[in-house]
Order: structure tokens, then C-alpha cells, then sequence
């Protein structure tokens, strides 16, 4: 059983809740259920191993017992976990990165299908090194293509670096104006001029940037913009 819902299952439980969201809206929503699901983990495995317990009134005897249970080695599958407490945060930590990291890109995906463009036929997903790749005027007949790097919420070095080797765009939903530094606000500028890209980002942090650049643009717009270029191998 999984630890926590598939990306997918969540981003259709958020539509289930209100089908017309928008694409920052559906990226938070879907954060929180995960949030949410996470917390269930967490009490169901802290409930699991109260169950252990015989007693409802806990003197010290059974605080120590309680200590050296929780600070026991624990095997979960082919896995060694240095604790009970170990084990549990560190399966849902790297469940929930992959999850979240997969979410982003369902977004990006959505906004694309948004305006009528199809997977495998206007665009492809995880091909020649980047996360979505959009030809004009489709895969089959391809006379011009556009690599999109999707990132989550952190930007960090990794996001220049991926947009300098393997996309011509970014689009994410950093929720930090701060990482948009002068200094990098430039080093993107200078990448998406060159591919005639741009930086997709939330309208809330770009409205807050001190440094906006040339080539920021909400990433509501990302659908729009890749929808011109399907049809004229350009974005305007």
C-alpha cells in the first residue's frame, strides 16, 4: 500500500473540489491535501504502536519502556532505519519530494491540456533530458521544438542550471521572491533571451519581485504561450 495518494489521485480530488481552478490554486490545494494525508500517516503509525500498549495509565516504568521502543532499530522492508521515528518521517520525506516534484509537472501538463494541446502529439513529457518538450507544429511534423523545465516551489541553483543545459523555458511555482536576486533575475533573463524563452512564475511572486527582468511572465500565461508556438514556432 502506498504511503501517501499517487500525484495523480491527488490533482483529481482537487478538481473534484472545484473543477475550474486555476493553476496556482490547484498546485496549492493539492499541497495541502498532501500535508494532510502526510499527518494521517504520521498518527497512524504513532497509533500503531500505542496499540502495543496494554495499559492506559502510563507511569515511569512504561515512559522508559515507551523511550526504548521508539529509539529501537527498526528493518522495514530491505531497509535499516536507525529508529521508529527515523523510519516513519524518512519513507514519507522521500515519498513526499517524488509526489511533490510529480505534481508540479501535472500542472504544467493541465495548462497545456487547458488549451487544447495533446500529449504525444503537440508535446512530449521526459524526453531528450528536459521535463516537457512542445513542437511546432506537432511531434510527428516537427520543424521547431521549445524544452520547458519544470521546478516546484524552490528555484535554487539546480533551476538556472537546468534551464542552461536542457530548457528553453521555466516554469514553476516559487513561492520565494527573495531567490530572485539581481544577480539571478540576470543569469535567467540572459537564458530565455537566448531561446527565446521565458521564466513562468506565480502573478503573487512576480508582483513581488524587487528585480522583475525581461523574460518573467505569470505562469497562467504558460498555456497561451505554448499554444503559439505549436501554431507559429514562436512565442510572442
Amino acid at each position: 500500500m502506498s504511503i501517501l495518494p499517487s500525484s495523480r489521485d491527488l490533482i483529481e480530488e482537487a478538481l473534484q473540489q472545484n473543477p475550474d481552478i486555476e493553476v496556482n490554486g490547484l498546485h496549492s490545494k493539492t499541497f495541502e491535501l498532501m500535508i494532510s494525508y502526510r499527518s494521517k500517516y504520521y498518527e497512524s503509525k504513532v497509533d500503531a504502536f500505542l496499540s502495543r500498549l496494554t495499559l492506559l495509565d502510563v507511569p515511569i516504568e512504561i515512559k522508559k519502556k515507551l523511550k526504548e521502543e521508539i529509539l529501537k532499530p527498526i528493518t522495514v522492508g530491505d531497509k535499516e532505519y536507525s529508529n521508529f521515528m527515523e523510519g516513519a518521517s524518512r519513507r514519507i520525506s522521500q515519498t513526499f519530494q517524488v509526489i511533490s516534484g510529480s505534481l508540479a509537472e501535472l500542472c504544467a501538463r493541465r495548462e497545456l491540456e487547458g488549451v487544447g494541446l495533446e500529449k504525444d502529439v503537440h508535446f512530449a513529457v521526459r524526453r531528450e533530458r528536459t521535463d516537457i518538450t512542445v513542437y511546432h507544429p506537432n511531434i510527428r511534423s516537427s520543424q521547431s521544438r521549445h524544452r520547458v523545465e519544470v521546478k516546484n516551489v524552490k528555484l535554487r541553483e539546480r533551476g538556472t542550471r537546468g534551464l542552461g543545459f536542457d530548457g528553453d523555458s521555466l516554469f514553476g511555482f516559487f513561492n520565494d521572491p527573495n531567490e530572485f536576486s539581481r544577480g539571478n533575475v540576470e543569469v535567467i533573463d540572459k537564458l530565455c533571451q537566448n531561446r527565446n524563452g521565458y521564466s513562468y512564475i506565480p502573478p503573487s511572486t512576480l508582483a513581488q519581485m524587487r528585480y522583475r527582468g525581461t523574460r518573467f511572465r505569470p505562469n497562467t500565461q504558460f498555456g497561451r504561450d505554448m499554444l503559439a508556438f505549436v501554431k507559429s514556432g514562436r512565442i510572442p
